[in-house]
């Protein structure tokens, strides 16, 4: 497989004609004078599940940064539905807000408010609804999570497990047409984990969702994704299939998949001259 920076033909081929949802065009990333991400492009269609996934260090958490407009583009563009998100001002980036959820790596939940109260939070910051018309919309999807009757408790009060599943129902109660998870199994067990791989198909199915998913979890990432986009030292290293993605003869991808460490050979020379600071 050639290293490509857009999706094969082949995956191209098996991908149903849908519009384009997120359009990922030339983009560097910087953490102030460090470059993070390199000529990153990348396309994705309505009702796709995209699985981003990457080693330690490899970018994808700023990726995703970038992605759900918390960074603006100074180099690239980002388009998401439509939109060009390094052109928008205040109030048409809060409209596109409205169209996109995200379900925070470790909940984010605020632990002075009920679950049900986090649930309501984006309806009172972006919508202008009665409070019996929040109080139906909020268990509703707590329903759509399998969190009937748990509205009332503290996130406090919560297993890991479902924590996870009260953030996916606040990111989820403006419904969404863009959905993004951050490293959705981190500290869950397989089961729970297993679940919640569940709970991410099925929304997408239910709500034609599109989803995207950066993770490290690679049972996960082979289970729920349409394609993967694999990042390593910032730049895009393939965009494939799943299937296309476990046979690839890439070594740094079978080293991933496969949870094997990279051993780097250094000079003696140059791991000198690294101690002494001269290189």
């Amino acid at each position: 497989m050639s290293l490509e920076t857009t999706p094969t033909h082949a995956a191209i081929a098996e991908m149903p004609a849908r519009p384009l949802v997120i359009e990922v065009e030339h983009l560097d990333g910087h953490y102030g004078p460090r470059q993070i991400l390199f000529d990153v492009s990348l396309t994705i269609v309505q009702g796709e599940i995209m699985v981003i996934m990457g080693g330690s260090g490899s970018g994808k958490s700023t990726l995703l940064r970038y992605l759900v407009g918390l960074e603006r583009p100074s180099t690239g563009t980002i388009r998401l539905l439509g939109h060009d998100i390094g052109r928008l001002g205040g109030t048409a980036m809060l409209n596109l807000r409205r169209k996109i959820g995200v379900a925070f790596q470790g909940g984010a939940m605020f632990s002075s408010m009920t679950v049900a109260e986090n649930i309501k939070l984006p309806l009172r910051e972006l919508a202008t609804l009665n409070e019996k018309t929040m109080d139906i919309m909020a268990r509703l999807k707590l329903e759509v999570v399998n969190l009937a009757g748990f509205g009332h408790l503290m996130p406090s009060e919560l297993s890991g497990g479902m924590l996870k599943r009260a953030a996916v129902a606040r990111a989820i109660v403006m419904d969404p047409k863009l959905l993004f998870f951050d490293e959705p199994s981190a500290g869950l067990d397989p089961v729970v984990s297993s679940a919640l791989d569940d709970l991410i198909l099925r929304l997408r199915e239910a709500m034609d969702m599109t989803i995207v998913v950066v993770t490290h979890e690679v049972e996960s990432a082979l289970k729920i994704a349409d394609r993967i986009t694999i990042l390593d030292k910032g730049r895009i290293l393939t965009v494939d299939t799943v299937e296309g993605v476990r046979h690839s003869p890439d070594e740094h991808i079978q080293n991933l998949l496969n949870r094997r460490s990279e051993q780097q050979e250094m000079d003696a020379a140059a791991y000198l001259r690294r101690l002494s600071g001269e290189a």
